[in-house]
C-alpha cells in the first residue's frame, strides 16, 4: 500500500528520518517579475523550521511603476495558510505570504501573475486636472529629474507625494524612493502582514509638478528619517522588527 506523501512526510519527521526542502530564494525586481526561468535551489530545514515560506511585498506608483521583493525559504513554527492584504492605499502596496509543510511546496508566487495589478486604469477614465513627477527606485538617484516622468492625476488625486522608506520580508530588504499623485488627505495606510516589514513616509504639495525635490542627501532611510511640512506627515506602515522599529522611532521622535 502507497500511504500519502503528506502522511509520509508525517511518519518520517516522527522517526527524525525526514528533514523538509524548500526552495530557497531572494529577489528584487522593478517592474513585472517571472520566476519560470530561474533554477532556484532548493534547501533542507533546520530544526525547529516545520514549514516552506514564500512571499511577496510590492509599492507601486499605480502608474505602471513598482518595486517588488519575492522571498522563499524555510520557516519556523507550525501552521500554514495564506495572509494578504493592501491593494487600496496611496501609493499602492500588496503583501502576500503563504506557509505549506510539504517538501517544494512554496512554488505558486512564481511571476507578476501572482499579485494584482496596482496600477489600474479608471474605468471610465477620469482624470483630476493635477499633474505631477512620478517614479519609483531603491536608489534615491533613481527619482532625479531625468529618472521621473510627467503623469496626469487619476480621480480624487488632486497631490503631488514626495517619500521614502523600505520594503522588508524578513531580513531581506531594500530602501524605496516614490514620487506619484495622491489625494489631499496624503495619508500612507498599506499592507504588512506578520513576516513582513514596510514603511513609508514623505509629504504633498497642491501645485503641478511640485515633487520635484531631491532626495540625494537622505543617506540612510533608518538613520535620517525626510522632513515634512507641518500636518503633511504621512501614516507609517506596520513594522515587526524591532530592531528597526526602535531605531526609526529614535529618528522620528527626533523630527
Amino acid at each position: 500500500m502507497r500511504l500519502p506523501t503528506s502522511l509520509l512526510s508525517l511518519l518520517l519527521s516522527l522517526t527524525g528520518a525526514w528533514a523538509l526542502q524548500c526552495y530557497s530564494l531572494e529577489r528584487l525586481f522593478t517592474g513585472p517579475f517571472d520566476l519560470s526561468g530561474l533554477s532556484i535551489p532548493n534547501v533542507t530545514c533546520g530544526s525547529g523550521q516545520e514549514a516552506c515560506l514564500e512571499a511577496v511585498t510590492s509599492v507601486s506608483t499605480g502608474y505602471r511603476n513598482s518595486v517588488i521583493l519575492v522571498k522563499k525559504g524555510c520557516s519556523y513554527g507550525e501552521g500554514f495558510g495564506e495572509m494578504t492584504s493592501g491593494g487600496d492605499s496611496l501609493p499602492p502596496d500588496y503583501t502576500m505570504v503563504r506557509r505549506c509543510q510539504e517538501d517544494l511546496c512554496n512554488h505558486q508566487i512564481d511571476s507578476h501573475d501572482s499579485i494584482p495589478n496596482l496600477s489600474p486604469a479608471p474605468d471610465p477614465p477620469e482624470l483630476s486636472g493635477t499633474e505631477c513627477w512620478a517614479c519609483i527606485s531603491t536608489h534615491a538617484e533613481g527619482c532625479d529629474l531625468q529618472n521621473s516622468r510627467k503623469i496626469k492625476c487619476h480621480g480624487g488625486q488632486s497631490a503631488c507625494f514626495q517619500g521614502q522608506g523600505f520594503l522588508a520580508i524578513d531580513n531581506f530588504s531594500t530602501p524605496i524612493y516614490v514620487k506619484t499623485c495622491h489625494e489631499p488627505t496624503c495619508t500612507v495606510i498599506g499592507a504588512a502582514t506578520h513576516w513582513s516589514d514596510n514603511y513609508l513616509k514623505g509629504s504633498c504639495c497642491g501645485e503641478n509638478f511640485c515633487n520635484g525635490g531631491s532626495d540625494r542627501h537622505v543617506d540612510h532611510i533608518i538613520d535620517a528619517a525626510p522632513c515634512h511640512p507641518p500636518g503633511l506627515l504621512a501614516l507609517p506602515l506596520l513594522l515587526t522588527v524591532p530592531s528597526l522599529v526602535g531605531r526609526l522611532r529614535e529618528a522620528l521622535a527626533s523630527l
